[in-house]
């Protein structure tokens, strides 16, 4: 009978439990949602982390303003709140990186005028902002699966085995935000990665010849953990409440000792990086010359759109300084079928002869079932047009090809994608590189600096400089210029390889095989830059292994 009671008075209380959880986890649609102060500070950490871009120059804020974001996520137990919390910090981080959007407007060109011209310039801002800050929501809900802990060694907590913090939360940030978040397929463009904030350092990205500006990122990520695995670790600078351990250090003189592995780390990477420069060094002997022609988005697409002679004229003029150089004619510098155009195919041949000019020229092109390119010719000393002709293969959304889903979209829409082929182009299949007397010059168009496996395969293709040749003139005068130079400092550095940057309006640049902008014309105005570069058929080892 006792046991009978004793039976039926602890299936009482088991009952009563059982009523307990159950009235502890009611379903509210707000607990999907992080309160008003974590997305306040998530917000704030974000826009913080932006200033560090290219542009706004504040790169020391690469290295501690990510260290937020995780101890929010580490202080937050629900999966749709962390994916939250990082979708709000991407956003932020990517509303300032992304800031010269708004230098899409005016519109005019486009048939929006006045406010609709702004509207929809702030409308492709938040979109492209909006695009990338998923990648920060992946990166929050995987961040909240793995069973963490604040430190380099797995450790067993309560019979679950906990994996180190300072280790592969770095390596899931660099897998979903320089990888997957950013994959081709999925219309990512890695436009905000942080290892362009640290372009001005060249000491710190010299490794990146070795394990590429993705190595970089991983470096950053990790300092980043360590903080925030410091401050979780000092119980005074949290309330009570807050619940740190899946960053937290066993002690505070352990999170001490982690600080000092970081920073040692930190230093074996960039003693590696510097080894790897002192026979980085390639002798500048090849003299270059890049026509920044000033040609405007008016002049291409308004209402008083230049002709291929208005153009030539222009060109010309400019040409007039060269001789004896490798110069480079800007992305779209004649917007016309080169091969259908034998009047412009024989001036830009008596051009380069008369001038001994070997010539990088922007055009475009067409394939034998008529598909168009965006294009770039490859022009000898002697005056041959070369048969290989580059077709880019990093296009961009929207600018350059129209997504398959934005058919379902209105028409104003559609008319983002205004290219001078009056629609899409096709995406090119295969680096190219033209051998000129002088060497193997490789061309890349555009956005395709921000591509390291594009520009990798262009070198293990035997390029022994890269060019690349820009239109930025949809951006009027803005931050994107200079945020492309950044990343073809990475893209020096990472295949040491000269990188020359050409765009229409501006911005120009020659940078050296260690990162260095040795020369440089600001955005804006019409110039002809002259340096000189150097060839360097060697491999790095980056180039080598990355894909």
């Amino acid at each position: 009978m006792a046991k009978k009671a004793k039976q039926k008075t602890a299936a009482g209380k088991n009952t009563k439990s059982e009523e307990k959880v159950e009235e502890k986890i009611p379903f509210h649609f707000s607990s999907l949602f992080p309160s008003l102060r974590k997305t306040a500070l998530a917000l704030a950490g974000g826009a913080l982390l932006g200033l560090a871009c290219p542009g706004f120059e504040q790169w020391y804020l690469a290295w501690f303003c990510l260290a937020p974001l995780f101890l929010l996520l580490a202080n937050t137990p629900s999966h749709a709140q962390r994916s939250l919390i990082g979708f709000c910090f991407g956003l932020a981080y990517n509303l300032t990186y992304l800031h010269w959007y708004l230098n899409l407007a005016p519109l005019d060109w486009l048939g929006f005028s006045g406010l609709m011209g702004n509207f929809l310039a702030t409308f492709a801002w938040g979109f492209a902002a909006c695009h990338q800050a998923l990648g920060f929501g992946l990166f929050g809900l995987l961040a909240g699966l793995l069973p963490l802990s604040g430190s380099f060694a797995f450790k067993k907590d309560k019979g679950q085995l906990r994996w180190p913090a300072l280790l592969y939360l770095p390596l899931l940030y660099v897998l979903v935000i320089n990888r997957l978040a950013n994959a081709q397929d999925l219309m990512g463009v890695p436009w905000t990665q942080l290892e362009y904030t640290q372009y001005k350092q060249t000491g710190l990205l010299q490794a990146a010849s070795i394990f590429g500006g993705i190595g970089v990122s991983y470096i950053i990520v990790v300092v980043n953990v360590a903080i925030a695995s410091m401050l979780a670790t000092v119980p005074a600078l949290f309330s009570k409440k807050a619940d740190l351990k899946r960053l937290a250090a066993d002690s505070t003189e352990h999170a001490y000792y982690h600080c000092l592995a970081v920073a040692l780390i930190v230093a074996i990477f960039i003693a590696l990086g510097m080894w790897q420069k002192e026979s980085a060094a390639i002798k500048p002997t090849v003299p270059v010359a890049i026509i920044q022609a000033g040609i405007n988005i008016d002049m291409q697409k308004g209402e008083h759109t230049y002709s291929l002679d208005d153009l030539a004229k222009i060109y010309s003029a400019h040409l007039s300084s060269c001789k004896n150089e490798l110069c480079i004619m800007t992305e779209g510098a004649l917007p016309t079928y080169l091969r259908e155009q034998e009047p412009t195919r024989a001036w830009l041949a008596n051009q380069a002869r008369c001038r001994h000019l070997d010539m990088v020229v922007g055009s475009m092109d067409k394939d034998g079932a008529g598909h168009p390119y965006n294009a770039a010719y490859g022009v000898t000393s002697s005056g041959k047009i070369l048969p290989e002709v580059y077709h880019k293969r990093y296009l961009v959304p929207f600018g350059e090809y129209t997504p398959l889903l934005v058919e379902y979209f209105p028409e104003w829409v559609k008319r983002w994608t205004n290219t001078p082929a009056g629609g899409g182009f096709a995406s090119g299949k295969e680096a190219t590189n033209y051998a000129f007397s002088i060497g193997r010059i490789a061309p890349l168009i555009c956005f395709e600096c921000i591509s390291p496996d594009q520009t990798a395969k262009s070198c293990r293709a035997g390029g022994e400089a890269l060019v690349n040749i820009s239109d930025l003139a949809w951006f009027h005068k803005s931050d994107c210029g200079i945020q492309m130079v950044a990343f073809s400092v990475l893209r020096a550095i990472e295949n040491r390889r000269y990188v020359v940057f050409g765009a229409n309006t501006g911005p120009a640049a020659i940078i050296d095989t260690t990162g260095k902008i040795i020369k440089y014309s600001p955005q804006g105005g019409e110039s002809v830059v002259h340096g000189q570069i150097g060839l360097n058929p060697q491999k790095s080892l980056f180039s080598m292994w990355y894909r």
